[in-house]
């Protein structure tokens, strides 16, 4: 019974890796990136290249899912986007990663963005994806990121110009102005390690490239941000207004706004909420905010103060089926 059981699983594992085609190329980077003024506060750069994953049935894929990123993803961070990458692949979409490898990529300059772009024309091009039914899937700053190449696309600098059907964020920050007061606090209160050198990247980084707070140039980081707040004009809600847009946030009393030393708008929900909102004020009736919480009477569990948790609290099924639904 035992080498039967045995079997069964191989024949599983075998089944579920023949569903897939992967299809990988990445090439080293020399170079360091400075995210602070310590001696070993540096950052080696990484691979930049994609990974392309394709419903292994000779069918060519009716969408793509694609995911921009710093870094070329770990085994840990592979894992994390599996289900949802197996629940696209059964509904007939491909799911392309493309990493810059340069750490802690905001897309401060269009050098990144123009290497995303040409990217993405090679491999559509190359492999024969669909030009049609193109999601950009961005968890933390994967979100931010994908919403400046859609604003890249919109302002006409693409060489690629694809026809991206909508966008999936998942705890996304957003809005840079009020991400640098939260960093502000993050390093004025000390409450932890992690939130310390969250809190001292961002003000490096920003005083780096804009050399002024937001107090002194306001409009440099609401030029930079996908959305904020505080933009007078919201000039850049109609970029995003044709998009099917699903964002997902964990928005809940007990974890984020009574602890740590945190409020409402030491969260990401404000950035996701408000962006939904704003979407809708201008006629996009395809953008929906999802927002989580916690049940009162559930033990608190210490792994839901990490933001990062919010993707694991998604429906991957229901989320492809919805995709799936959006398509043409």
């Amino acid at each position: 019974m035992k080498k039967v059981f045995i079997f069964y699983l191989v024949s599983l594992f075998a089944q579920s890796s023949f569903a897939q085609k992967v299809i990988e190329n990445y090439s080293s980077q020399q170079g360091v990136l400075r995210y602070g003024p310590g001696e070993k506060d540096l950052l080696p750069y990484g691979e930049k290249g994609f990974t392309l994953v394709l419903p292994d049935n000779g069918q060519t894929p009716t969408g793509t899912v694609v995911d921009l990123e710093d870094y070329r993803l770990s085994a840990g961070d592979s894992l994390r986007y599996k289900e949802f990458k197996n629940e696209s692949l059964k509904r007939g979409f491909a799911f392309l990663t493309i990493a810059t490898g340069v750490p802690v990529d905001w897309y401060f300059s269009d050098s990144s963005l123009k290497y995303v772009d040409a990217e993405m024309k090679d491999t559509f091009t190359k492999y024969h994806l669909s030009y049609k039914n193109i999601f950009l899937l961005g968890l933390m700053t994967s979100g931010h990121r994908a919403l400046k190449y859609v604003e890249y696309c919109k302002k006409g600098k693409s060489a690629f110009n694809p026809a991206i059907k909508g966008v999936i964020l998942s705890e996304c920050a957003i809005d840079w102005v009020r991400m640098w007061y939260e960093a502000q606090k993050q390093v004025r209160d000390h409450e932890t390690e992690s939130g310390l050198f969250e809190g001292k990247l961002v003000h490096y980084l920003f005083d780096v490239h804009f050399k002024e707070t937001p107090a002194a140039a306001i409009d440099k980081y609401i030029e930079f941000s996908p959305y904020s707040y505080f933009d007078l004009q919201m000039k850049k809600s109609v970029l995003y207004k044709d998009l099917s847009i699903r964002a997902y946030t964990f928005a809940d009393i007990r974890y984020w706004f009574s602890a740590q030393g945190k409020g409402i708008y030491d969260s990401n929900y404000p950035d996701m909420s408000g962006f939904i909102n704003e979407q809708k004020l201008v006629g996009n009736k395809k953008a929906e905010l999802i927002v989580f919480h916690s049940n009162m009477e559930d033990p608190l569990q210490q792994h839901m103060r990490r933001q990062s948790t919010t993707w694991d609290l998604v429906d991957k099924k229901e989320l492809a089926e919805w995709m799936a639904g959006q398509a043409e």
